[in-house]
């Protein structure tokens, strides 16, 4: 009698389909990369993830190994409050869609990790003022009435912003930093049921660059909420988002009446008290009307001349933003005792190495391995 070493599983204890596809993406593979490294067919993969065959043992543990997730991933599924809605991806020419789908897994464990945390803790709650605006038709005022809006919504004022980061998260935006290893990709953002959430980017260094493109995201969460992006519409949608985050950052009322010079030098040192890109404070104010198209050229002009384009004076003077929700809730439920390691290992279905990463907790923070030790007894000063 012959014994199949990768027969099926019994029927209780099959994966669930869209748990193979789901892992398989968040680690960056297509269908084809999996079959290959698991050794199956494409079509046997393709089978797998949509409940037309399940794999075997041994298939299956390759498939464990391959995605490093543990086997309660493939057997539960999470409670959600839905699908990423509209990621805001700033080029899907250039950016292949296994990244894409690789960043939006990532996201939606990040809605998964702030579903658990609302069980047991209040987040704070997203607080957006109410007004409405039209992508098709929307105007440049508008736009900048809406950031207008924002600021006062959140009480902001209108000068510098610093610590926009935590502003957001303050007002019920989760935020997650993690490498995208993607050049294409600064920062995404997506509605997941009524909870906004911003992707930065882990190699983004330079704090104003960082700075734009949390307030960029801002301007998706809040003129784009239920616009479907295509390659069509993509370019409108990206310059509307810029022009928020421009209003945003340097309010025309305030930073209008700051421009007295147009050299390089006097854009430094508005750079020092804005804490914005002298790039983007170069476009704001031709925007304006405060530069001329001459000298908005010269200002360029003498940046390629001191090959400041890319990396500018002063981008290491401030910090990218860290985003702190995430981690201080997970940090509360483990020592405040309300739910152990491996609780949460076991509610998200995760690799730990996983939620670390997306909530920005210290590796090895919620390792059960761990073996704790102390003193026999207190250690005197004295010794």
């Amino acid at each position: 009698m012959s014994i199949d070493r990768d027969a099926p599983a019994s029927a209780g204890a099959k994966p669930i389909p869209e748990r193979i596809r789901e892992a398989r993406e968040a680690r960056g593979l297509s269908g084809e990369n999996l079959a290959e490294i698991i050794g199956v067919s494409r079509q046997a993969v393709a089978q797998f993830e949509t409940g037309q065959a399940s794999p075997g043992g041994e298939t299956m543990s390759k498939i464990i190994a391959e995605t490093g997730q543990p086997i309660s991933f493939f057997t539960s599924m999470p409670v959600r409050a839905g699908e990423p809605r509209s990621p805001f991806f700033r080029s899907l020419k250039r950016m292949e869609q296994q990244h894409r789908r690789r960043i939006v897994r990532r996201m939606q464990w990040a809605g998964d990790i702030g579903m658990l945390l609302e069980r047991f803790i209040d987040l704070p709650a997203v607080n957006f003022p109410e007004f409405e605006f039209d992508a098709d038709s929307g105007d440049e005022d508008d736009i900048e009435r809406a950031a207008e809006k924002l600021r006062d919504h959140w009480g902001l004022g209108r000068g510098p912003i610093r610590g926009l980061g935590a502003v957001m998260e303050a007002n019920g935006i989760l935020l997650v930093r993690e490498p995208v290893r993607c050049q294409d990709m600064d920062a995404v953002s997506c509605w997941i049921g009524g909870r906004a959430i911003v992707l930065l980017s882990k190699e983004i260094t330079s704090g104003p660059r960082d700075l734009f493109n949390l307030a960029h995201e801002l301007g998706h969460l809040v003129l784009h909420p239920d616009v479907e992006v295509n390659s069509t519409n993509l370019d409108m949608i990206e310059k509307q988002a810029n022009r928020f985050a421009s209003a945003f950052l340097l309010p025309r009322e305030t930073f209008s009446q700051e421009v007295l010079g147009s050299s390089l030098a006097f854009f430094k040192s508005l750079k020092a008290r804005w804490g914005v890109a002298i790039a983007a404070m170069a476009y704001r104010s031709r925007d304006l009307a405060i530069l001329s198209e001459n000298q908005f050229s010269y200002l360029f002009r003498q940046m390629n001349a001191q090959r400041i384009r890319k990396v500018e004076p002063l981008d290491d003077a401030f910090p990218v933003n860290q985003p702190g929700v995430l981690a201080e809730g997970l940090r509360m439920l483990v020592e405040h005792g309300v739910h152990t390691r491996a609780q949460i290992e076991a509610s998200l279905g995760l690799n730990l190495r996983d939620v670390e990463a997306i909530a920005g907790l210290s590796e090895g923070y919620l390792d059960q391995r761990v073996v704790p030790i102390r003193f026999r007894q207190p250690i005197s000063d004295e010794g």
